[in-house]
């Protein structure tokens, strides 16, 4: 544009100045060599400016047709763009409804021209996996790592799942524990050292951990006490099979005092020693807590001991009777004891009279099963058939 102004500029003053020189149009000439060329001032003007005009003219047209040929670039790169988009797309559908290999496929050729070429890989990596081809998911997991190397915590997150996925309990173990000591409380890696630890039955370790998923808000307070439950009554079985109860309860002795004072936890290794039928070492653990206080919880494991001598258990539960005479547990527990020792007259009496006030389906079999011993057989079919509804 102002090239045009001032070409219509110098056209405006040649207009001007032009009549004025008509009479005196001066003398130029242009020697080279042996040639010479002689003109006037006004022609020499007139062959500048149209020189000048077709050197405008010229660098319009090249202008014009640069611009369209980055017109076709630009747009042939936003067709190939958009088609990249479609296909990760359409890769993305396909990975979804479970078309791994046409996932694949779509994923990597778009990967290219897509956006984010991260996703593609990490993708294209799930749906290798997903047809049992690790080597290709473990190469596209290193290509995106190559790509972007500040997202190495959710490729090598993934890789982990993917391992978690095929079984591979002790790799990716090792690997979370790395990335644990760069990212000590990320909460996606504590959760799946977590799981990992339930995989491997690493009770210690995932004991360690709970603490911290606590702290970190990842548990509730009764999430963290049945979790802490759990553990120790998993590591309690298995001290008790690969070893004995000696070692258990020597186990129990070295744990801190907290948690030996800590009634649920307590509970577990009375009902570990119970479901391993080691009953004996079960009541003496349970003796003390019976002679402090009267509970529902420990009436009910009482009901499952069977001993040799009931005579300190029965003096325990029968003191306790005095003080709550209408507690269907209690009840339970005593008519319980008496049928293991087969004397089915008390026995009656008491699960009858928890009956009563609470019918529970053990109870109710259990007094069917004293009829029959009495030959009641429509007493014990009734019961049964109270036991049953």
């Amino acid at each position: 544009m102002i090239r045009l102004i001032v070409l219509l500029v110098i056209l405006a003053a040649a207009l001007l100045v032009g009549p004025q020189l008509a009479d005196h149009q001066g003398y130029v000439m242009i020697a080279v060599a042996d040639y010479t060329i002689e003109m006037s001032v006004i022609t020499a003007a007139i062959i500048a400016f149209v020189f000048y005009f077709l050197l405008l003219l010229t660098e319009g047209l090249l202008s014009r047709l640069f611009s369209v040929r980055r017109g076709i670039r630009g747009w042939w790169q936003n067709r190939r763009y958009l088609k990249a988009q479609r296909q990760t797309q359409k890769g993305m559908t396909a990975l979804a409804e479970g078309e791994y290999q046409r996932a694949e496929h779509l994923m990597l050729r778009s990967a290219g021209q897509s956006d984010l070429p991260l996703l593609n890989y990490l993708s294209a990596a799930e749906a290798a996996h997903a047809q049992g081809a690790y080597q290709k998911r473990d190469e596209y997991l290193l290509k995106a790592g190559e790509l972007d190397p500040q997202a190495q915590l959710a490729i090598q997150l993934t890789q982990v799942r993917l391992l978690q996925d095929q079984g591979e309990w002790q790799q990716s173990r090792e690997l979370l524990e790395q990335l644990r000591q760069r990212w000590p409380q990320h909460p996606q890696i504590l959760q799946r050292l977590r799981s990992i630890y339930q995989a491997q039955q690493a009770w210690q370790e995932e004991l360690e951990l709970l603490p911290l998923l606590r702290k970190q808000q990842l548990l509730s307070d009764d999430d963290f006490a049945a979790a802490q439950q759990q553990c120790y009554q998993a590591w309690f079985s298995k001290i008790l099979q690969e070893q004995n109860e000696d070692v258990l309860l020597a186990f129990w002795q070295q744990q801190p005092r907290v948690v030996r004072h800590t009634p649920q936890l307590k509970l577990a290794l009375i009902d570990t020693l119970i479901q391993q039928q080691h009953y004996q070492a079960a009541f003496e653990q349970l003796a003390p807590l019976l002679r402090k206080q009267a509970d529902e919880a420990l009436w009910q494991r009482c009901a499952e001991l069977k001993l040799s001598d009931y005579s300190q258990l029965l003096q325990l539960l029968l003191r306790q009777l005095k003080q709550h005479p209408q507690s269907p547990a209690l009840l339970s527990a005593l008519g319980h004891i008496y049928y293991h020792q087969e004397q089915y007259v008390p026995a009656q009496g008491y699960l009858e009279r928890s009956v009563a006030l609470q019918p529970t389906t053990r109870d109710q079999r259990a007094l069917a099963s004293i009829m029959e011993h009495q030959r009641l057989f429509e007493k014990a079919a009734e019961y049964y058939r109270l036991s049953l509804s």
